[in-house]
């Protein structure tokens, strides 16, 4: 058995290593994710920085600084991590190994915005600053842009007709750059914007760099290596993709007196469902007989129906003499195949066939 040792802790070479972010919310995010999988983290305390999943052997948890992850996927270190979209495309190598897996997993949703001091009236939007970049290059100066993200800020104002700046490297509360002095300007992460309107910086419009929430990296030449161990991966991505696909719907369950509805077999009863598309759900409804004391024939029927939908269902199902109507929420919905598993396996087999 070959092994790595960790901070003191032993890595075997072919369990499949998970880098996951160490504090924030995509922490928590991450853990709660996770936990609602079936996949719950055993982490004694916050000081210990790595882990198991109990219920999923062959699985090593590191817990890396959100910023770090892609560069530990691009080394070799990690072989899965859960990461905000921008730092994923701030920090990963052009040329390297990992690639999205899953690129929305429900949480840490945020925009990286360009604000300016709220006292530049004239600067409203793009246009304005590159204008204010050009007069800012004729008197001998540039703009100065304080921000954790260098490339996509830089590739954003490029695509923008904007030039002539200058990247200012900060970090932690960089919103007080423009008025202590070491930048004109920033560009960072918000979700609110409220702590930009505290510091008297606005938003300039059309000012979205991008916007992130966290995904799941992989790195695809570690697992082609580690191909014994592959379905552990797949067990990962199909949990996770399952509980995001059960997020768009929801359970709904009635119950309908055959005597009302005028019917009297279930075939009339597939014909009328059918025929009405509100209440087709995923891949049609279902329904059992109702053991109950009111006179008549009775049946349960339950759908499986986009969110959205609800109401309009609830409606149907009441002009239909429905009773009792019920709903419940979905724990999991496995299709035929899984989306993420197979671009990982379709991304995989450039490296040829290791089965």
């Amino acid at each position: 058995m070959r092994t790595i040792r960790l901070i003191g802790v032993k890595f075997r070479l072919d369990n499949i290593s998970f880098a996951i972010p160490v504090s924030g919310a995509l922490y928590e995010g991450s853990l709660g994710l996770l936990n609602k999988c079936g996949l719950d983290v055993s982490r004694p305390n916050d000081r210990v920085y790595t882990a198991k999943i109990p219920s999923l052997t062959g699985v090593d948890i590191m817990f890396q600084r959100q910023s770090d992850i892609p560069s530990r996927l691009d080394s070799k270190v990690a072989d899965l991590g859960i990461v905000g979209l921008d730092s994923f495309y701030e920090n990963k190598l052009d040329n390297g190994s990992t690639i999205v897996i899953i690129d929305d997993l429900g949480f840490g949703s945020s925009d990286m915005v360009l604000a300016v001091p709220e006292a530049w009236i004239d600067v409203q939007n793009l246009a304005d600053l590159a204008d204010l970049s050009f007069e800012m290059r004729e008197k001998g100066k540039d703009l100065r842009i304080a921000t954790k993200y260098p490339r996509l800020v830089t590739r954003f104002l490029n695509q923008n007709s904007i030039y002539y700046f200058d990247i200012v490297d900060a970090s932690g509360g960089i919103e007080v750059a423009p008025y202590i002095g070491y930048a004109d300007m920033i560009c960072d992460i918000t979700t609110t914007g409220n702590t930009l309107r505290q510091n008297r910086l606005k938003v300039i419009q059309n000012g979205t760099v991008f916007s992130s929430q966290a995904a799941l990296i992989a790195n695809i030449e570690t697992l082609y290596e580690k191909y014994n161990s592959i379905e552990l991966a797949k067990s990962i991505i199909e949990k996770i993709e399952a509980l995001l696909n059960s997020k768009k719907f929801i359970r709904v369950t009635v119950n309908l007196s055959l005597e009302e509805l005028s019917i009297t077999d279930t075939d009339e009863l597939k014909t009328t469902i059918g025929s009405n598309p509100v209440l087709h759900g995923l891949k049609g409804p279902s329904f059992s007989q109702v053991i109950t004391s009111e006179p008549g024939a009775w049946i349960s029927l339950e759908l499986i129906i986009h969110k959205e939908q609800l109401l309009n269902c609830v409606t149907e199902l009441r002009n239909m003499g429905g009773i009792s109507i019920t709903t419940s929420e979905i724990g999991m919905i496995f299709y035929k195949d899984s989306v993420g598993f197979s671009k990982l396996e379709s991304a995989i087999s450039i490296f040829g066939d290791k089965k």
